[in-house]
Order: structure tokens, then C-alpha cells, then sequence
């Protein structure tokens, strides 16, 4: 039951940067070289959730129970990271939001779930949603270490009838592809995504 309400919060949530105090939109900038790492604790303490990557290291880390938050992400030069660090005994929940910068059509994104073999992602055809993580999986087949979703515009994995599982949505229309990826020689999930401008 839980899950299914998460997974409305995820296919509901505004992809829109917020405005800061003043009406500015806020964003911290993580450039070539850096690492900035913040808790569901800090992110819920503060206004900043609003990031653009720049080819450095975002990291968020679980630490904050009973949050539920969610985030921003703007992806606007190749060679970037997202890492979604190992849950801890008490956790909050995160939902990232990543865009990528309308002028940036090659820039990939490396996606890290620590200390997650399992890793579920579905795309939703008639949302035009990708969602990896724990949003995304039936309620079943959830991994008890993933305590956060990345949710990408458009078809971002290319997942497809060919190559993941069908299931039918709440909708009589929709179809939701489904895929979990188990990881290899590593305890840690990597997904590269790059910008999908085209249903498939």
C-alpha cells in the first residue's frame, strides 16, 4: 500500500524547479573535480534542493528518518555522478528529479546505488517516465537496501516489450515496462543514462 502511494508521489511530483525566498531559483553547482555530498536530514533542514551537475560527484546519503523528500537535478556536462549512498538502519526516502539541460544531447549520467545488487527500473510509456529504483518496483520484488528513486524524463533506459517485462497499470491504457538489473563482481548498481527526446 505503502508503495503504491510512493509510486503516486513519483509519477505526480512537479519536474519544475521550485523558486527559492525572493523568487530566485537556487542551485548549488558541483563542477569537474568535486564531490558534494548532503543528508535527507540537511536537505530537509534547509531550501537548497536544487543542484546542476557539471561533470563532479552529487551524493546523497539516507541519513534522515521519517523524511520523505525530493530533489532536483540538472545534468549540463558529460562525466557526471549520481550516488545514492548505502542505506543505513534508519532511513528517509528520496526522489531525485533529473533533467538534462535542453542544449546537452550526449551527456551521460552515471547512476550509483551503494550496496545494491538488485536494481528495478520501469518506464511508464504514457507518462513518459523512467523511474529507477524503489518507486518503480512491484511492492514483492522490492530491495530492502534501496531507499531512493532517480526519476528521468522519457525513455531513458530504452526499455521496450522486447526486452523487459509488461504490466498493466491502474490505467485500461497504460503499460509500464519493467527491468531488474543484477549487478556484477560488485555490491554497488551502475546505470549510465544519457537524454531522451522520443518515446519509443
Amino acid at each position: 500500500m505503502l508503495a503504491h502511494a510512493l509510486v503516486g508521489v513519483a509519477q505526480g511530483a512537479s519536474l519544475s524547479r521550485q523558486p527559492a525566498p525572493g523568487g530566485n531559483v537556487a542551485r548549488l553547482i558541483v563542477g569537474p573535480g568535486s564531490w558534494l555530498r548532503a543528508t535527507l536530514l540537511e536537505l530537509a533542514s534547509s531550501g537548497e534542493r536544487d543542484y546542476i551537475l557539471r561533470g563532479g560527484i552529487m551524493e546523497f546519503d539516507s541519513t534522515g528518518p521519517l523524511h520523505v523528500l525530493w530533489t532536483r537535478l540538472g545534468v549540463e556536462e558529460p562525466g557526471g555522478t549520481l550516488v545514492l549512498a548505502a542505506r543505513k538502519p534508519e532511513s528517509g526516502l528520496l526522489l531525485v528529479d533529473v533533467t538534462f539541460h535542453a542544449d546537452v544531447t550526449r551527456a551521460p549520467l552515471e547512476i550509483v546505488f551503494k550496496q545494491v545488487s538488485r536494481l528495478t527500473v520501469t518506464y511508464d510509456e504514457v507518462a513518459n517516465i523512467t523511474l529507477i529504483g524503489v518507486l518503480g518496483a512491484v511492492a514483492s520484488r522490492l530491495d530492502g537496501n534501496v531507499w531512493a528513486v532517480v526519476r528521468v524524463p522519457g525513455n531513458a533506459c530504452g526499455l521496450s516489450a522486447a526486452n523487459s517485462e509488461c504490466i498493466q497499470n491502474d490505467c485500461e491504457h497504460s503499460v509500464v515496462y519493467m527491468k531488474t538489473y543484477v549487478s556484477e563482481n560488485s555490491e554497488d548498481s551502475h546505470i549510465i543514462i544519457r537524454k531522451i527526446s522520443r518515446k519509443i
